[in-house]
C-alpha cells in the first residue's frame, strides 16, 4: 500500500514532502555518509535569504548627521563621472514635540521625496528602505535628505546609505 500511495503522490506531480506541506531545500546532492543532506524549510527553519549584493562596479556610501535644535543636512556625495544611488533612509527625533519636517530628499531622478514628521518625548524615526535603489537626477549629482529645525528637540539624526556606479 505505500508504493501504491507514493505512486499516486508522484502521478499528482508531488513528492511525499510536498504532500505533507515541507518543503526541503538540499545543500548537497548525496552527502559524504550516502545522505542528501536537505534540510525542512519551515517556520522552525526558514528558508535563508541573503541581502542583495551591489551591483558590479559599485561602491557603498553612507553619510549621517545629527544636531539638536536647528536644521539637519545629510548627503551622498557626487562622484564625478558617475551616478549616486538612494537605497535607504533614516530620520530620528527626540524630545520636545515641534516638527522636524517637512523632511526633503534632492537629487532623485524625477524630483523630490518629501517626508512629514514631528518630533516626541519618546522619540519617533522615519525609516524607507527603496528597492531598487533610486537614482540621482544625473550624473555628478548629488543626493541629500534635509529636516526644518526643531526648537525643542533634544536630538536629530539622519542616516542615508547608497552606492555610488
Amino acid at each position: 500500500m505505500r508504493i501504491a500511495g507514493a505512486i499516486a503522490l508522484l502521478l499528482a506531480g508531488l513528492s511525499p514532502a510536498a504532500a505533507q506541506g515541507v518543503t526541503r531545500v538540499c545543500v548537497e546532492s548525496i552527502g559524504a555518509n550516502g545522505s542528501n543532506n536537505c534540510v525542512g524549510v519551515g517556520p522552525t527553519y526558514p528558508l535563508p535569504v541573503a541581502p542583495a549584493p551591489l551591483p558590479a562596479f559599485a561602491t557603498a556610501e553612507t553619510a549621517s548627521a545629527s544636531g539638536t535644535t536647528g536644521a539637519v543636512t545629510a548627503t551622498l556625495a557626487a562622484v564625478a563621472g558617475k551616478t549616486t544611488w538612494l537605497c535607504s533612509l533614516d530620520v530620528s527625533a527626540i524630545g520636545g514635540t515641534a516638527a522636524v519636517g517637512p523632511v526633503t530628499v534632492s537629487g532623485l531622478i524625477g524630483g523630490s521625496f518629501t517626508y512629514q514628521l514631528a518630533s516626541s518625548a519618546a522619540g519617533v524615526t522615519l525609516s524607507r528602505t527603496f528597492s531598487p535603489c533610486i537614482a540621482a537626477s544625473a550624473a555628478d549629482t548629488a543626493i541629500s535628505a534635509a529636516t526644518t529645525a526643531d526648537g525643542s528637540a533634544s536630538a536629530v539624526s539622519i542616516n542615508l546609505s547608497g552606492f555610488v556606479q
